[in-house]
C-alpha cells in the first residue's frame, strides 16, 4: 500500500507539474486565439486597486500566474515525496492541504470553466487522498 501511495503523490505532484507548463506554454505560444482576445477587450477596463486595466490582461496574468503556481505546487510536492523515506508517504495533512486545494478546483471548474477540470480535480483527490488515507496505517 506504501508503493501504490508514494505512485498516486508522485502522479498527481507530475499532473501539477505538467499541467502548470501547458498554462503557461499557452500565453507564450498564443494559443487561445483572436477571437477570446477580442471578446476580453469587449469587457473593457476593469478597475483594479484604483487602476484601468483591460480584462484580457487581467486574464493573461491571473492564468499565467496560475501556470506559476502549478508547476511550483508539482515541484514543491515531488520535493517533499523525495526527502520522505521510501518506506513513509509524506505527513497526512500535506496530501489533506493538497486535496483541499482540489476540491476548491473541482468546484469552480464545474461551476465557472468546464467539467473536464471536475473531473481532473477528482483524479487528483484520489492521488493524494491515497497517501493521507495510508500515514501511519501500514
Amino acid at each position: 500500500m506504501i508503493r501504490l501511495s508514494r505512485r498516486t503523490f508522485a502522479a498527481g505532484s507530475i499532473a501539477f507539474i505538467v499541467i502548470g507548463i501547458m498554462h503557461t506554454y499557452v500565453h507564450f505560444a498564443e494559443l487561445a486565439g483572436d477571437d477570446l482576445r477580442a471578446r476580453f477587450l469587449g469587457i473593457g477596463p476593469v478597475a483594479l486597486q484604483g487602476s484601468a486595466v483591460s480584462a484580457w490582461d487581467l486574464f493573461q496574468g491571473i492564468s499565467l500566474l496560475m501556470g506559476f503556481f502549478s508547476t511550483a505546487l508539482g515541484l514543491i510536492l515531488l520535493a517533499i515525496l523525495i526527502q520522505v523515506p521510501r518506506t513513509h508517504v509524506p505527513h497526512w495533512f500535506i496530501s489533506l492541504t493538497t486535496c483541499v486545494i482540489l476540491l476548491a478546483i473541482s468546484i469552480v471548474g464545474a461551476l465557472f470553466l468546464s467539467n473536464f477540470q471536475l473531473i481532473g480535480g477528482l483524479i487528483g483527490i484520489l492521488c493524494f487522498g491515497l497517501p493521507a488515507y495510508s500515514f501511519g496505517r501500514f
